[in-house]
């Protein structure tokens, strides 16, 4: 029998995060006894032992391998291929699952226009909140992200990742997360914002808990200082490839050139440096654009971030 949803673990050398999580994904899916759950934990060529770990610990867990390191974004794609669900969840190795938060995700999929749903995530100690409800919006040539409070349930402008339930179908017409933002951060957000565009409904669920040990995974393979380059990078690429209304892309050309320039007369180079690495990834951003102006879109910048924000006192 096909589960209804499969749960897609992504792993490179977390032997120890599996057996501190995995359990914890265990017990939510034993408490949701109305759907059939399949785990599967997607291996990147780990050097540890891992997949050790998995055979002798979790038997009962599927286990497959990318057929090289394809890094956290493609290695995604490469497990949603292998599902047989309708429903995947791809999930970092460091989160753990509150008892019901499968339960209260999986409610949304009896709506047909459905693209995916998350929930709350907080931190290892079980108080301190992380994020949950995201909205943003485009002002002076920059994206910026900021975040709603925590029972707010309107209209998000992402499912968050490291925990979120997506209609498998739909990942895959998307084209699955972009390796476009390699090798972190952005790719949930172009995932959800195509989606959106495309008149799919993205859902916050706020009953439905997970917690994440912050850049578990992440501190082993990027300094923390690069983190934030990255961060600024995927934000141009981000703009690059998706912001099609005319006079926000008008209004990137006109303030960003000024932002770069004032940031090197005060010998501050952190965007500069984006910028640059940014630019190296131009011609793949490009040819997302080209094909996200070809593709059927209901809504526009416009309309989606005027509903995100349209209860939110943030910008008031």
């Amino acid at each position: 029998m096909k589960p209804d949803v499969t749960l897609i673990i992504t792993n490179w050398n977390g032997s120890g995060l599996l057996r501190e999580c995995l359990p914890t994904v265990l017990e939510a899916v034993k408490f949701d006894s109305h759907h059939l759950y399949e785990v599967m934990v997607i291996d990147d060529c780990s050097t540890d032992n891992s997949l050790k770990v998995l055979a002798d610990e979790f038997p009962e867990i599927r286990t497959e391998k990318t057929p090289h390191n394809l890094g956290f974004q493609e290695a995604n794609n490469y497990a949603v291929i292998l599902a047989d669900s309708k429903i995947v969840m791809p999930m970092n190795n460091d989160i753990k699952l509150d008892p019901k938060a499968l339960y209260h995700l999986i409610q949304y999929f009896d709506n047909k226009d459905i693209f995916a749903v998350s929930g709350k995530i907080f931190a290892f100690d079980q108080t301190t909140f992380l994020y949950g409800n995201r909205g943003g919006y485009f002002l002076k040539g920059h994206f910026h992200l900021y975040e709603k409070p925590p029972e707010d349930d309107s209209q998000t402008l992402f499912a968050c990742g490291g925990a979120f339930m997506v209609n498998r179908q739909k990942y895959i017409d998307l084209g699955g997360f972009d390796s476009l933002y390699h090798p972190l951060y952005y790719e949930e957000i172009d995932l959800s914002y195509r989606a959106l565009k495309r008149g799919w409904k993205v859902y916050y669920e706020p009953q439905s808990i997970a917690y994440h040990k912050v850049q578990a995974t992440i501190s082993q393979q990027e300094k923390q200082h690069q983190i934030s380059l990255i961060s600024a990078r995927n934000n141009y690429l981000f703009i690059w490839k998706n912001i099609l209304d005319r006079s926000m892309t008008f209004a990137f050309l006109f303030y960003i050139p000024l932002f770069l320039l004032r940031d090197l007369f005060r010998l501050k180079f952190r965007f500069l440096i984006a910028f640059y690495m940014a630019l190296k990834r131009l011609p793949k951003a490009l040819r997302g654009r080209k094909l996200e102006k070809s593709a059927v879109i209901l809504y526009s910048d416009h309309e989606i971030l005027s509903r995100i924000n349209a209860n939110s006192t943030h910008l008031h």
